[in-house]
């Protein structure tokens, strides 16, 4: 557990529990998950304590985005990006949020990177005090919402790779169990981004805490972050379905190349093994089988045969 406080005109400042209840200010309180007694180490900084169905929420490691509010705190729960997830399964996992007036505490997954950047800036005085509990939530929030943004370049990145092995005509495809996983991940991607920012905006509307209008249009931003990313989980969806069509339509065009071709061939050589099979009976008494120059006459007809032929396909625009 690190614990932050806050003073207006003065620099974050690690917080400990003999300073707790001595200034004025309010708190942060950066918990892992797997801490599970967490609440009774925090309940020093919190106005009352906690609901126990609550405390099971902020241990839920499936936990959906959600929003739960009481007179004395509020339960907002969002879902960050993994970041040791590979491109072909973008991940997210749930990320905690108990905030009241005077102190927000959040609660993440182990080892969890989300807030590694904010937490240096704040322990080494970089960035000024946030001036209230709601802008302490904006910015913790900004950072979760980075997380899901990040995830969109190797997305990208990863499908115009994918575009090209498909659409190569001389090599096999072979992602497929990782190109259908990719669908459904951005499919639970967009589903989650959607309850994020119904979540957020239930917060917004019924949460105790004074909002800043500037808050209010950091807050706006913010939700145009999600929207973006919703619009990216749904737009790389189509794209799949797109490129999977178009596969296919190339398969198909390819096979169908194919079949042409060997039809051809073998309407050329038809009438040839037709001439052949006449002159390759056991009879006496054959038309030109006793010229000398007997075979030169069937081979130019098997030539002029086969040239005729060909110029008929080529009239027809068949080759």
């Amino acid at each position: 557990m690190e614990v932050f406080q806050f003073t207006a005109g003065h620099a974050p400042e690690p917080a400990s529990e003999g300073i707790a209840g001595e200034s004025t200010g309010f708190y942060w309180l950066d918990i892992e998950r797997t801490e599970t007694d967490w609440y009774r180490e925090a309940q020093q900084w919190l106005p009352a304590p906690l609901h126990e169905r609550h405390i099971r929420d902020t241990l839920n490691e499936t936990h959906p985005p959600f929003y739960d509010g009481t007179d004395d705190y509020d339960l907002l729960v969002v879902r960050a990006m993994c970041s040791g997830c590979p491109p072909e399964s973008p991940d997210t996992h749930p990320i905690a949020l108990i905030i009241s007036g005077n102190a927000v505490v959040s609660i993440r997954p182990p080892g969890d990177p989300v807030f590694v950047k904010l937490r240096e800036r704040f322990q080494d005085a970089r960035a000024r005090s946030p001036a209230s509990p709601g802008v302490l939530v904006y910015l913790l929030l900004d950072q979760v919402t980075n997380t899901l943004l990040s995830g969109r370049d190797a997305t990208s990145e990863l499908l115009s790779q994918w575009q090209v092995q498909l659409l190569e005509r001389n090599e096999l495809f072979k992602d497929w169990q990782a190109l259908t996983k990719l669908h459904g991940q951005l499919r639970r991607l967009e589903v989650v981004t959607e309850s994020q920012m119904d979540a957020i905006s239930q917060w917004r509307e019924q949460t105790s805490l004074v909002l800043e209008p500037s808050l209010a249009v950091r807050l706006n931003d913010l939700e145009e972050h999600l929207r973006r990313v919703y619009h990216h989980a749904t737009v790389v969806q189509h794209d799949i379905d797109t490129l999977v069509q178009m596969y296919f339509s190339a398969n198909a065009q390819r096979t169908s190349e194919i079949l042409q071709f060997l039809a051809i061939i073998s309407a050329v050589f038809l009438p040839l093994n037709l001439l052949a099979g006449v002159f390759g009976m056991n009879f006496a008494h054959l038309p030109l089988l006793q010229l000398p120059y007997g075979h030169w006459i069937v081979a130019g007809l098997m030539l002029v045969i086969v040239t005729g032929l060909l110029l008929w396909f080529l009239r027809r625009r068949w080759i």
